[in-house]
């Protein structure tokens, strides 16, 4: 009836570096605010490859876990690879779909992360809460990305700051929720 083979995850490394990652881009976009359109469109696309990454490299554990949800992040993850892929090789098209790519990006992560929050109960109701909390607020900001994309255009770098860094918190806090088990 219950699965008693729970999956030990122990402190995860890769999330952990990850959200550290993430607020480092976060406080560069927010000291330097004048950055080029180029330059964000290179660390969007590198910040995406690592994305797509880590989300592969747990995808068997995550599996374990979550079951077939999980397939859903390894998708996600292998079209993170993909978008970076586009905004390394075709810089012109990144910087042109900017605004749409980043509200396309933060919409399906923060999906994705809903998708398979439920692990995270087994860490104790406030890991889980609290992460909840950060991915609807990283869906909220994806979708007035969307929505809203002159808004978008004239102040995408502090609305992409605080993505990276909510998204960089939730990635730490998950690295430290999964220790607990």
């Amino acid at each position: 009836m219950f699965n008693m083979n729970r999956t030990r995850w122990g402190f995860d490394w890769g999330e952990f570096i990850l959200g550290i990652l993430f607020l480092v881009a976060a406080f560069g976009l927010v000291r330097s605010p004048k950055i080029g359109l180029t330059g964000l469109a290179i660390i969007f696309a590198f910040m995406a490859l690592l994305s797509g990454l880590t989300t592969i490299a747990g995808y068997r554990k995550l599996h374990e876990v979550t079951g077939m949800r999980a397939n859903f992040a390894l998708v996600l993850g292998i079209l993170d690879i993909l978008i970076a892929v586009v905004f390394f090789f075709d810089m012109n098209s990144a910087i042109v779909t900017l605004g749409y790519l980043f509200a396309l990006w933060f919409i399906l992560d923060s999906i994705e992360r809903l998708i398979v929050a439920s692990h995270l109960r087994s860490f104790g109701g406030g890991f889980f809460w609290f992460s909840i909390i950060l991915d609807v607020l990283s869906l909220v900001v994806g979708i007035l990305l969307f929505v809203h994309p002159v808004v978008a255009a004239l102040s995408i770098n502090m609305l992409v700051a605080l993505f990276f860094a909510v998204f960089g918190v939730n990635a730490i806090w998950i690295a430290f929720a999964r220790s607990r088990q």
